[in-house]
Formats: C-alpha cells, sequence, structure tokens
C-alpha cells in the first residue's frame, strides 16, 4: 500500500491508465447531501479548483506515451470539471481530450449501458450525467490520452 499526497506522486515509473477520482464540492449530489449548499462558498470551489489542477499535473506526469487517464469528479461545477481540463492543457503538455462518445458507444457494444440514450450523456466531449435528467448523481468525466 501507498500512502501519499496525490500531488506529489512518489512512483518513478509511468501508467499505461490512470483514474484520478478528484475531490470536489460534490454538488452532483445535491438531492442525497443537501446540507452541501449551506457550506459551499467560492473561495472554497476556488481552493478545490487548484487542488484539482495540481492532482491532475501530478497524475498526467506518471501517464507513459500513447497512455490514458480518466479525470473524473461528482461535481456539475464547470470550475472543477471543463475548467481544470483546460488549465492543464493551456500549456500543451502533450495531451488530448478524446471524444468520450467513443468509449460510451464501445461500452454499450460490449456490455450495455443502464441508460440507453448516449447524446444525453455527452456535452463537448465530455461525459455529463444531470440529476433529474438521469437515474444517477451528477457527474462528469473527461478521457486525456498522452501523445506518443
Amino acid at each position: 500500500m501507498v500512502v501519499a499526497d496525490a500531488r506529489n506522486m512518489p512512483f518513478g515509473s509511468t501508467f499505461d491508465r490512470i483514474l484520478v477520482d478528484a475531490p470536489c464540492t460534490g454538488t452532483g449530489t445535491l438531492a442525497r447531501n443537501p446540507e452541501i449548499k449551506w457550506r459551499l462558498k467560492p473561495e472554497g470551489v476556488e481552493r478545490l479548483q487548484t487542488y484539482q489542477v495540481e492532482i491532475l499535473s501530478a497524475a498526467m506526469d506518471q501517464v507513459s506515451p500513447g497512455g490514458r487517464l480518466l479525470y473524473s469528479t461528482c461535481s456539475l461545477e464547470v470550475e472543477e470539471d471543463e475548467g481544470v481540463i483546460e488549465h492543464v492543457l493551456r500549456g500543451s503538455r502533450g495531451f488530448r481530450v478524446l471524444d468520450i462518445r467513443a468509449q460510451l458507444t464501445q461500452l454499450q457494444k460490449d456490455c450495455g449501458l443502464a441508460w440507453p440514450d448516449i447524446d444525453s450523456l455527452i456535452r463537448g466531449p465530455y461525459l455529463r450525467t444531470i440529476p433529474g435528467v438521469h437515474p444517477c448523481d451528477g457527474f462528469f468525466a473527461a478521457f486525456l490520452e498522452r501523445e506518443l
């Protein structure tokens, strides 16, 4: 077992696949956790975005050439989702965003999806579920691929 700060990964090697399930405001879970709205402050979103950028950047350093990284949150906030992806890619670190549609189509073909309308799950190249529209919490996911 490895215990470490995700912003400073202690690995000397790289990985073909990495999942970053980032700490977030949890606004996608408001239906189950209504107390979030009382403790959510603008400065808290900014602080979390800083952590998310640091964690995602550290994870990107560990991705092998041709490897992929999945970034996800249970937040509905653009600052924590698209904003984080745009921020880390601004410096052109040799990564590109993969269109999530291809991944969802493959999942549907291979093992089926509980939700048949793939189009409703997609916003741009990203996965986005919305409470009240989809039978789940609100989630965001982005697939990144490191260039060879």
